[in-house]
């Protein structure tokens, strides 16, 4: 799930230098960032193992975290955190467009592979926000088989049927043995039984 929200995301990334992708190892080590009443509230009301992942962020990170708006918020515990910092480290106008595909797909407006079953289509990830699964059934008409099959012939090749499996005494004789090679390379007609046999 977390590949599917940022496919558009990971191609403007490419586009960036790979020195600018990279977190500085300097803002590691910084301190976590001071946060104010509404966000240390935020931030106690988060279960263990995401107080743990903001932890481990940069200040730099740890900081642009709280510019984003609450549907982005929500947006950006769906990534890892090397897409995030890959936002991060996006130009402002990167940004922008990443974020309207992350929320184009959180409210299900982008083109999505459908999940494997119907079960699936009702799970959420833990902490993904108000993420919504929806599988589409597709219909592909079939064409009624036919009574009979034409035999194959220079002119038939689709929607016919062998002239041996026909019962016929004409046409290729399939072989019952690798001849060591595809037939498209050996020049001339093989023998229906293996030689030396």
């Amino acid at each position: 799930m977390r590949t599917t929200i940022l496919t558009g995301v990971a191609a403007l990334a490419l586009a960036l230098p790979a020195a600018a992708q990279q977190t500085n190892a300097e803002a590691r080590a910084e301190a976590s960032i001071a946060m104010d009443a509404t966000q240390q509230s935020a931030y106690d009301g988060w279960p263990a193992d995401r107080q743990a992942a903001y932890d481990r962020w940069p200040a730099d990170i740890q900081d642009y975290y709280w510019t984003l708006d609450p549907r982005q918020q929500r947006g950006w515990w769906a990534l890892t955190d090397e897409q995030r910092a890959q936002i991060h480290a996006m130009t402002p106008d990167q940004r922008t467009a990443a974020w309207a595909q992350i929320a184009a797909q959180m409210s299900g407006g982008a083109s999505t592979p459908p999940p494997a079953s119907p079960a699936s289509a009702s799970a959420s990830a833990a902490g993904a926000g108000n993420m919504r699964f929806v599988a589409s059934e597709m219909v592909q008409n079939v064409p009624a088989p036919k009574a009979e099959y034409p035999i194959c012939s220079r002119e038939i090749q689709d929607g016919c049927i062998n002239p041996r499996e026909a019962g016929k005494n004409y046409g290729n004789v399939p072989l019952d043995y690798w001849p060591g090679r595809p037939a498209s390379e050996i020049d001339g007609p093989l023998p229906a039984k293996k030689p030396n046999d």
